[in-house]
């Protein structure tokens, strides 16, 4: 029996790595990691001033604050990067499924950008910052939703 191979996603706003399990008991190899500054400037494009709103007809205008948008388009940029990325090995490495643990609030961005190929082969998505641990951790704490 041919062995299940994952490729497994962790995430937040700043840094991804990225994981293979080769079958179950394997534990994970680390593929690569990556980190936001790899995509600062680099077809990343900040609006040049922020955008205005109106409260309501006739009233005045309000500038949006500059740096959240600079943060959400920055974020935008790393995700379709780390997606890319995470595609392209996928397509590679002949997985049978995959399996993305982010922040909360990248994980949203994830999902918003996954391609179909990615969404096909997703067994499992977990809201939860896992990148400080340790890949045994890793699988540890997947242990009751997914066997790697």
């Amino acid at each position: 029996m041919k062995p299940i191979k994952t490729l497994v996603l962790l995430a937040n706003d700043g840094r991804a790595r990225l994981f293979e399990n080769a079958g179950v008991g394997k534990g994970l190899t680390e593929l690569e990691d990556m980190s936001a500054e790899m995509v600062v400037g680099d077809g990343v494009e900040f609006a040049d001033r922020p955008g205005r709103n109106s409260a309501a007809p006739g009233m005045g205008q309000h500038a949006f604050d500059t740096a959240e948008a600079e943060h959400d388009q920055a974020q935008d940029a790393f995700v379709k990067t780390v997606l890319g990325e995470t595609e392209a090995r996928f397509a590679e490495g002949g997985y049978d499924r995959f399996v993305m643990v982010a922040a909360p609030s990248t994980l949203g961005v994830l999902r918003a950008e996954m391609t179909a190929t990615l969404k096909d082969a997703l067994a499992l998505d977990v809201d939860k910052d896992y990148l400080k641990l340790k890949p045994a951790e890793v699988v540890d704490r997947l242990a009751d939703h997914i066997v790697l």
